[in-house]
């Protein structure tokens, strides 16, 4: 363990995890010094989950960013390690630091921002799945996906009718239509594909976003399939430059989002006319 005025390094043998928690706001040798000790714990215990605690300060000087990206994280990847957590609230103070590391980052690792350490561990256990963005190929299976979770998890919130237009519409061509102009991301199980989300721009604008078809297989909900579409959703691109992000969401899927930080927009609880009720996250 490495412990200073300015953090705290450790390695939790059961879940294979080096926790370096920010104290203060460090800088230099203050810096680089608990990092290098992660660092070398990482290297003693192969293949960890390397989990950043930033909610009591991240901001780095110019000089200590350069030594991040041209030196740590070279030496981080010769580690084996494959994912990168970051403990923050919903919102925080320090966005513009954290989606600068999240976008180097992520060109080698997994990355993962949740609100507590027990939640990053158990999405990065969740080696068996696999979220990429959808092909072409995808179309009938996630059509089918959507159909099956409208069928038995939605249809106990709205009238039988109003799902049954619903499953009509959601074809592969529908699923391919909003793949055009989203980024569309599924979650595999093995070949099987088990979850899907997208994100794309909020009518056309570049600071607002929305977040659209989110589904996880019935079979497969509450194990952490819908936390980690949505932690993918919230490391795109289209989501890191965005202010403003909103779900035009179903009275099935509130109670979700809610967990997820999102809230009513305009105070308003009760459905639209199109039978769906509008969250946001401001950020």
């Amino acid at each position: 363990m490495f412990e200073s005025e300015y953090a705290k390094s450790e390695y939790i043998e059961k879940d294979n995890a080096v926790l370096h928690v920010w104290k203060k706001e460090a800088h230099f040798d203050d810096y680089r010094d608990p990092v290098k000790a992660s660092l070398e714990m990482l290297r003693e215990h192969k293949n960890s989950i390397f989990i950043v605690d930033a909610r009591n300060g991240f901001e780095d000087v110019k000089e200590d960013v350069e030594w991040g990206f041209e030196w740590f994280l070279p030496e981080l990847k010769k580690t084996g390690c494959k994912v990168w957590g970051f403990i923050l609230p919903e919102v925080s103070d320090i966005e513009g630091e954290i989606d600068l590391w999240t976008r180097e980052v992520e060109k080698n690792f997994r990355v993962i921002r949740a609100v507590s350490y027990g939640e990053i561990v158990a999405l990065a256990k969740s080696e068996s799945l696999n979220v990429r963005r959808i092909e072409d190929s995808d179309a009938k299976a996630v059509s089918d996906l959507i159909r099956k979770t409208i069928s038995i998890s939605n249809k106990k919130d709205y009238p039988e009718d109003i799902m049954d237009q619903l499953i009509e519409i959601e074809t592969p061509e529908h699923v391919l239509e909003r793949a055009s102009w989203t980024h569309f991301y599924v979650v595999l199980e093995g070949d099987d594909i088990i979850g899907c989300g997208a994100i794309g721009p909020y009518w056309g604008k570049e600071d607002e976003s929305s977040l659209f078809t989110i589904f996880v297989d019935p079979d497969r909900q509450g194990k952490g399939v819908g936390r980690l579409i949505m932690n993918t959703l919230e490391n795109d691109e289209y989501f890191l430059r965005a202010r403003r992000i909103e779900i035009p969401a179903s009275v099935t899927g509130v109670p979700f989002y809610l967990k997820m930080g999102y809230h009513y927009k305009d105070d308003i609880t009760e459905p639209d006319e199109e039978h769906l009720i509008r969250m946001e996250k401001i950020r």
